[in-house]
């Protein structure tokens, strides 16, 4: 089978992995709320099948879908924006649907379901995130993502399908939200503006949003891999982590920028100190995988993109 279901298709993860899977000759079926603006972000192929659906009425909409399909990628979740990602009732809103959703996948035939995890799940820890640490999120929305994640997991083992949790760490690109920090950070300093940070002496990790789809689909592509000891849970990030002022002088040096950077200009709170180093010994052993895009590259293609 080559279908795929896919949820969340117009967000930056979303349209990215749909680009990726028509690329690799699937059949993708976009989830798209009918009030939606953004469609007209997705790539125009073919193999490109829209769905106009809420999410709690995607039963109403079987005759739209594959009699099964190949995979299912739950990558809707509102609220993801710093004035909404602690708010409980909006959280709570997320995993109620996104079980409905995992109810319709298993209803449609789905044979895995993929759900776009994170970081966030684990909570705040100032080192190693690994995949069999204890976990103790401390925003709304890292408790809701784990409770989903929790309740998928006895949920497809009760109904035949192989579920994997790829728990997402910094992913960029030239779409990426404007607010967020690398698309700042290149904007900025192609027009040689100012940039007011902390002091970005913590280690980070960034990963190309095309390594991440390409991740994401070896995830699907080689399931049979996965043992039931490795709760489907895998780490999504690269291995390159270096202080995160590395990073902001590094995109300075390829953009031949001028701009002012203020260093410690930002006040830090205590959780913004912290170093966020995933350990990916898990995903690189299980699947064979490696990064392909490197920062300098990520940066270089995130410049052309921009200026086309």
């Amino acid at each position: 089978m080559k279908n795929i279901i896919l949820t969340g298709a117009t967000g930056f993860l979303g349209r990215n992995m749909v680009k990726c899977l028509c690329g690799h000759g699937y059949t993708v079926y976009a989830v798209v709320r009918p009030d939606s603006r953004n469609t007209g972000c997705l790539p125009l192929c073919d193999s490109l099948k829209i769905v106009y659906s809420p999410l709690e009425r995607l039963s109403q909409h079987m005759d739209e879908f594959p009699r099964e399909c190949s995979a299912f990628y739950h990558f809707a979740w509102g609220g993801v924006n710093r004035s909404e990602i602690n708010d409980e009732e909006i959280q709570n809103n997320n995993a109620a649907l996104s079980e409905k959703v995992l109810g319709f996948a298993a209803d449609i035939g789905c044979k895995v379901f993929i759900q776009a995890g994170s970081r966030s799940e684990y909570g705040l820890i100032n080192g190693k995130y690994s995949e069999d640490m204890e976990c103790d999120p401390v925003v709304a929305y890292g408790r809701a993502k784990l409770r989903f994640s929790r309740f998928a997991s006895g949920f497809c083992a009760a109904n035949g399908i192989q579920y994997i949790n790829p728990r997402i760490f910094s992913v960029y690109g030239y779409d990426d939200h404007p607010w967020s920090l690398i698309y700042t950070a290149v904007n900025r300093m192609l027009k040689n503006e100012p940039m007011d940070l902390s002091l970005c002496t913590q280690s980070w990790n960034f990963m190309d949003v095309r390594d991440a789809c390409d991740l994401m689909l070896t995830f699907y592509e080689k399931h049979h891999l996965i043992l039931p000891d490795d709760n489907g849970i895998f780490n999504v990030a690269t291995d390159d982590i270096r202080p995160l002022r590395e990073f902001i002088n590094e995109i300075r040096t390829i953009t031949h920028s001028s701009s002012r950077l203020n260093f410690g200009a930002f006040r830090q709170t205590a959780d913004s100190t912290y170093s966020v180093i995933p350990d990916m010994t898990k995903t690189y052993a299980v699947f064979d995988w490696r990064p392909k895009v490197t920062f300098d590259e990520g940066i270089r293609y995130m410049i052309t993109k921009l200026g086309e």
